[in-house]
């Protein structure tokens, strides 16, 4: 009996211990969530489950968007632009960088006739982005100094190594490779079909392609459809609890809680394919690379074609992406890009057009000549728009419909103009009065 009970007592002292072992456990846990920073890092900043996604689609998202969209070599001893539909040359490096080990950068130079020289040297085939990236796009490797951005890539005759260069402040680097092999580019560049004689101008803080001769292009057609209003609505906001407010003026706005809405065209307005998409959050300022990263989350969150979708623009806290056809952008009503996204302290603003350039049109011969980009340049300024605020000009699609078929647009070549941080092809800038305001400038800053 003595037994029995002394192995009762036992069993309660170890149930009570670990009873309080257990609740001790508990307590220490629980003031380890409540003062974990992380912890409330994740519940104040949402974004941060954006991020991880964006980084487990950087992979992909970088080889598909981030793409040289203009290659350039030497023809009889021109620099030319080079092209050719059926060898890409962007893509044939793309394809090479993945396999490629990048094992230091360092910085050659940062003097403006070098980097001019860079420019017009014939042993180079040169690649260049629309706008800067950052080296972290692609590489891990930390710099020691120097800016962390770049545009050109010029490509010699080894595979062991490659310069990279930055126009605003004529910085150059130099990359040691290995397991690189350029053959291919090479034999691309040295084929190419089309090669166009160019020459590099200086602008606000670019360098920029000039046509010293009129050029042909050729007008492109496409039957193109449009997604419908709630395919965006699932894809960015849900099905489920998604609430419907509309305006006075017609506009169709779909919220989900406080913090994410989407706003449709206009209802009636088939020519109208623009989209606003507003998610409210807290975050920090993004850096140059988490800016180009988490836009592309949001543009693959859209589901668009992104066949020949590319990066194509970064301004301040904005980055522009554009379908390319036969290696020139696309603008959309007038000015429009394919997707915008802004990025603040307190929310991100996706921009976006539905349109889809769905099947092409054989090609039945039909060209526009474009008059020379000095000629451009000088018809700006007899208007009033100084070449010192000129930043950016490209040969860019305009898509005009045509009649004669239900979704049939035509591609044409038209020379597009960047000033005052804005995008607008000839005409509209031809048509704009600079005498009214001598701060037309100031007037129209942080506009894009």
């Amino acid at each position: 009996m003595i037994g029995m009970k002394f192995k009762f007592k036992l069993g309660d002292f170890f149930l009570l211990t670990g009873t309080i072992i257990a609740f001790v456990l508990s307590i220490v846990l629980w003031i380890f969530i409540m003062t974990d920073d992380q912890h409330f890092n994740h519940i104040d900043q949402p974004n941060n489950a954006t991020q991880e996604q964006a980084h487990t689609h950087r992979t992909k998202s970088v080889y598909d968007l981030y793409i040289p969209t203009n290659s350039y070599g030497f023809n009889k001893g021109k620099l030319c632009r080079l092209y050719d539909s059926k060898n890409n040359l962007s893509l044939a490096f793309t394809k090479e960088l993945k396999n490629i080990k990048f094992k230091s950068i360092k910085k050659v130079s940062s003097n403006q006739k070098q980097y001019e020289k860079l420019l017009n040297d014939p042993n180079f085939i040169q690649l260049a982005y629309p706008d800067e990236v950052t080296f972290h796009l692609f590489t891990k490797i930390s710099m020691k100094k120097g800016n962390r951005e770049f545009r050109r890539i010029f490509i010699s005759s080894s595979d062991k190594w490659l310069y990279v260069a930055n126009d605003k402040n004529s910085s150059i680097y130099r990359v040691k490779l290995e397991k690189a092999n350029f053959s291919l580019l090479r034999h691309y560049a040295k084929n190419a079909k089309v090669k166009i004689p160019i020459k590099f101008v200086r602008l606000k803080n670019d360098y920029t392609v000039f046509y010293p001769k009129p050029v042909r292009w050729r007008v492109y057609s496409y039957l193109t459809d449009a997604q419908s209003d709630s395919y965006f609505v699932s894809r960015l906001l849900g099905t489920s609890n998604v609430a419907t407010r509309t305006s006075k003026d017609g506009r169709t706005t779909y919220s989900l809680n406080y913090y994410t809405k989407l706003q449709v065209p206009k209802s009636g307005n088939n020519n109208n394919h623009n989209f606003l998409y507003t998610h409210y959050e807290k975050v920090k300022s993004p850096t140059a690379t988490s800016r180009l990263l988490d836009s592309v989350y949001y543009v693959h969150r859209l589901g668009l074609n992104e066949q020949n979708l590319r990066f194509f623009d970064a301004d301040r806290n904005t980055v522009s992406y554009s379908n390319y056809i036969e290696g020139i952008p696309v603008f959309l009503n007038k000015q429009d890009l394919q997707a915008d996204t802004t990025f603040s302290t307190d929310s991100v603003v996706l921009a976006f057009n539905s349109l889809n350039l769905q099947i092409p049109i054989p090609f039945d011969g039909q060209t526009k000549t474009l008059q020379s980009t000095d000629d451009v340049v000088k018809s700006l300024e007899k208007k009033g728009l100084k070449q010192s605020e000129i930043q950016r000009i490209t040969v860019g699609f305009k898509v005009e419909k045509d009649n004669s078929h239900e979704g049939l647009v035509n591609l044409i070549p038209t020379y597009y103009i960047k000033a005052y941080d804005q995008w607008k092809n000839l005409a509209e800038w031809e048509k704009q009065d600079f005498s009214t305001s001598s701060n037309f400038g100031q007037q129209n800053e942080g506009v894009n």
